[in-house]
């Protein structure tokens, strides 16, 4: 391991992400190089899913060494902790979304954390143990930082666009792309235009009757090559747009991810969702990255996080 990577990853080890970040400012200013910097950050609560429990999944990615494991790899990571969330976060079942305004409240307390990293060239905040719906923090934080072309990669197992209903109540996280892309009284906004989000992998239809989303299904994706589907996918991106990644692990086959929140049959087997990543997770204008939907406790032995921890190091090594 180089002596760089040895510091930060020794800074973040004993508890002092903010140590590890001074020394990473100033590796970056001796070399005179803006490097890439990814900051861990956990999400302590899935208060936009369907139901309460796994609120501590970003500690099974810890126990599985991500932080290492990309400085293994090459990367400059930092273990920023977690968002500070409320306790006091309602659940209930009262149409149109459960347990609002827990999301709501989510959504601020990360963007108000993650803004600081947004507005630094080259610091790439990785979001961990989170539900669906935290995307609309992380945009909302993307443009408060001035990065106001916002394109999201938004792959996922479904379209994730129900329309909220007063005679029905719904998660944050089913309804995640609806609310990003129209105006609504749920978040500040403004919304992105539908045709700067693409839904990637699905093979749950759209719920929405009027979707313009960019779309590229399961059987799209085969039938073109994962790999050649996700370079045209960044093609059809302007040069200068900054980008979301959203990898929600529900797009990743039952078989292979049965630690997903909400398993699918069907979907990406984990070699076919690493030749999306490896494109993907390279592109420089990638400035933010999520991770969503684990459930630790369908995976007590971390067979399954280790193998996000392998699909994430192996995207992102150099």
């Amino acid at each position: 391991m180089e002596r760089r990577q040895f510091l930060i990853g020794t800074a973040a080890t004993v508890g002092a992400p903010l140590v590890a970040e001074t020394l990473q400012s100033q590796i970056v200013r001796k070399a005179g190089v803006p490097e890439r910097t990814y900051h861990v950050l956990g999400v302590p609560l899935r208060s936009g899913s369907l139901l309460p429990g796994n609120e501590n999944d970003a500690d099974a990615y810890r126990g599985a060494r991500l932080l290492r494991r990309l400085q293994e790899v090459g990367c400059n990571a930092v273990d920023a902790g977690d968002v500070a969330i409320p306790s006091y976060l309602p659940h209930h079942s009262i149409p149109p979304i459960r347990s609002w305004p827990g999301p709501r409240i989510v959504w601020d307390c990360i963007t108000e954390r993650i803004v600081p990293f947004l507005r630094q060239p080259g610091q790439v905040p990785l979001m961990i143990g989170c539900d669906c719906s935290v995307v609309i923090g992380t945009v909302q934080a993307m443009m408060r930082s001035s990065l106001q072309d916002v394109y999201v990669l938004y792959v996922d197992g479904d379209f994730d666009d129900a329309v909220p209903q007063a005679d029905h109540c719904q998660s944050a996280a089913s309804c995640a792309v609806w609310l990003l892309t129209h105006e609504s009284p749920f978040w500040e906004g403004p919304p992105l235009h539908p045709s700067r989000v693409s839904v990637i992998g699905w093979n749950r239809g759209s719920r929405s009757p009027q979707a313009q989303l960019g779309s590229v299904g399961l059987v799209d994706l085969r039938r073109s090559g994962v790999a050649e589907a996700a370079r045209r996918i960044l093609q059809s991106i302007p040069a200068s747009a900054p980008i979301l990644l959203h990898f929600d692990i529900d797009v990743l086959q039952q078989q292979e991810m049965p630690a997903a929140y909400f398993p699918h049959g069907e979907g990406l087997s984990l070699s076919e969702a690493q030749e999306l990543m490896d494109v993907f997770l390279k592109d420089s204008r990638i400035k933010l990255i999520e991770v969503s939907e684990y459930a630790a406790l369908r995976d007590l032995d971390q067979v399954y996080v280790n193998r996000l921890v392998d699909l994430l190091s192996d995207g992102l090594s150099k």
